[in-house]
């Protein structure tokens, strides 16, 4: 059976629409510590979190986005330390806002056959923060990537690129729990109590 030419040119057009829409570049964290970075934040320990792009399928290498970087309000409680966009050349580490959130972050390199420091990993590190908490009392914390203007990646060497799907990533980690002063001295007066009923 013959397929008319207009019925083929519309699978065409959905086969290369499907093609499209199976690009994504998938955003993803990582959560470590200062401490034996096992990424639950013990006394005196600062979360380090990295911010992560997966291309697939695989291409010559991640091109560009804009983004900001927002999180809840157990985050907006803490003290980020450090902002860092891990794609030093021609780059915007963003602006620091008032409840942590980090606003206007530009993530770009130049395309390998202009950029002998091209980083063709897949996944590549875009982001790293350091963040500590202003109390230790057991909260959970979330922060993640939104508000992507553009995911761009490279096909070729000389700069041909192409918008992938952007997929947000989001990270979730917890804080220890260290007892209030009073709550310490309540404890050692109970042990203290049951120790003197035994006698």
């Amino acid at each position: 059976m013959e397929i008319p030419m207009k019925l083929a040119s519309l699978i065409a057009l959905a086969g290369l629409a499907a093609a499209a829409s199976a690009q994504t570049l998938t955003y993803s964290w990582t959560v470590g510590d200062t401490g034996n970075n096992d990424g639950f934040i013990d006394v005196g320990e600062s979360a380090v979190l990295t911010l992560w792009g997966s291309m697939d399928p695989g291409a010559t290498g991640f091109a560009g986005s804009i983004y900001d970087i927002v999180g809840d309000s157990e985050w907006s409680a803490g003290t980020v330390d450090s902002y860092t966009n891990m794609l030093k050349a021609l780059t915007d580490d963003g602006a620091m806002q008032g409840d942590n959130s980090i606003t206007g972050i530009e993530s770009f390199q130049l395309p390998p056959l202009f950029n002998p420091n091209f980083d063709a990993s897949n996944p590549i590190k875009l982001y790293s923060l350091q963040w500590t908490p202003s109390a230790y009392a057991g909260q959970t914390v979330g922060v993640g990537d939104t508000n992507h203007l553009n995911n761009d990646v490279y096909t070729d060497t000389f700069g041909s690129s192409v918008p992938y799907t952007g997929v947000a990533g989001k990270a979730s980690f917890d804080v220890a729990n260290v007892p209030a002063p009073a709550s310490l001295a309540l404890i050692g007066l109970g042990g203290l109590v049951a120790g003197r009923r035994r006698r």
